[in-house]
């Protein structure tokens, strides 16, 4: 009885294990097989646009960017002095500042910043402040005859203008009790406030107005006072940071930002439609989209379908959704692929929303 539950016993654990090798084998083939089925579908990472909080109309293309905050508050004084301040006042500091050089430092951000979203063509002036002999805030509107003459002369279709900043900076550097560890805390922090016109030359559009407000925020410690004098921000430095941010947030409001997407395409395991891919991944889409169109009435329907969608791709890239969505249809009537009914819906979805933002530009 023994032996034979014994040779029972090893009947069934070595039939197990051939079980379990067949179903991983089963297993294995349909992944290969679902994979092999997929192979011909590539993905790609493209950038979209991203509406801004204040959206500009198209007529607006380029920008000439101006200084007019400049009152004679306005004080250029060197990292030394500012650091002496600090010394004196015992390492604390709540002082409204308006920097100079804080200032121009908005200006230039700003511009590189709006160049740089790929939505505006920018200029600064060699001669970009617009000088003040008064003490207030910020000053009425430009008269449109003004604004025209420095469309002429720039050659830009709006001003955009710096009207008023300032900054409020704190810094705090604390004696850490023994108790909680020793050393020392260091803190820094910049509020800021900037002031902005947006003029355009047609005299039935007024000004738009932006107020930037934000803050920036440094923190550190160290056991030694000077090691952590080191490692905060110059109080120059902090002030020029300030601007930095302010001209960063002002170029948010009015260009759009940039959101990363995947997207798909077709092989056709023909080589000369297929090398399209290749130029799409050198962003070369008018090049892909003629290649791809030579073979949009192939007559096989497996092939002219994956060009279709193909050319869709290119037609959303190009920026003709209505483009896009009717190859797309093309596509989905050749040859259905559930991929193709994804993308339609994410073409239309795309459309419907690019509509609204035309209604919602200033």
């Amino acid at each position: 009885m023994f032996f034979m539950e014994y040779y029972r016993l090893k009947f069934f654990n070595s039939f197990s294990r051939i079980w379990f090798v067949c179903v991983k084998g089963l297993v294995s083939i349909y992944l290969i097989f679902i994979l092999f089925a997929c192979s011909s579908l590539r993905t790609i990472e493209i950038e979209t646009a991203v509406l801004p909080q204040f959206p500009i109309s198209d007529e607006v293309q380029s920008l000439a960017l101006l200084n007019r905050s400049m009152t004679r508050q306005f004080t250029n004084l060197s990292s030394d002095s500012l650091e002496k301040i600090l010394v004196n006042h015992k390492m604390v500091m709540d002082t409204v500042f308006r920097d100079s050089i804080a200032a121009d430092t908005v200006i230039h951000i700003a511009a590189q910043a709006l160049f740089n979203s790929g939505r505006f063509d920018v200029v600064v002036p060699s001669e970009y402040r617009i000088n003040r002999d008064d003490s207030g805030d910020i000053l009425n509107p430009l008269k449109t005859d003004i604004i025209q003459q420095l469309c002429i002369d720039y050659k830009v279709d709006g001003i955009l203008i710096l009207e008023g900043f300032n900054e409020q900076l704190k810094i705090k550097y604390d004696y850490r009790p023994l108790t909680a560890g020793g050393g020392f805390d260091g803190s820094a922090d910049v509020d800021y406030k900037s002031e902005w016109r947006l003029y355009r030359p047609e005299s039935n559009k007024p000004a738009i107005r932006f107020q930037v407000g934000d803050s920036i925020f440094w923190k550190s410690d160290s056991f030694e006072l000077n090691d952590l004098y080191l490692q905060m921000p110059h109080t120059k430095e902090a002030l020029i940071g300030g601007g930095i941010a302010s001209g960063l947030k002002m170029a948010e409001y009015i260009s759009p930002g940039w959101v990363k997407h995947t997207r798909y395409y077709f092989l056709t395991r023909n080589k000369e439609i297929d090398y399209a891919g290749n130029l799409i991944k050198e962003n070369k889409w008018d090049e892909a989209a003629d290649l791809w169109a030579k073979y949009a009435k192939e007559n096989s329907k497996k092939i002219r379908s994956k060009v279709e969608f193909n050319l869709a791709l290119t037609e959303e890239m190009k920026g003709d959704l209505d483009l896009a969505i009717e190859w797309g249809l093309k596509s989905y009537n050749t040859s259905y692929s559930n991929v193709t009914e994804e993308y339609l819906k994410i073409l239309d979805a795309t459309r419907k929303a690019k509509q609204k933002e035309s209604k919602q530009r200033f």
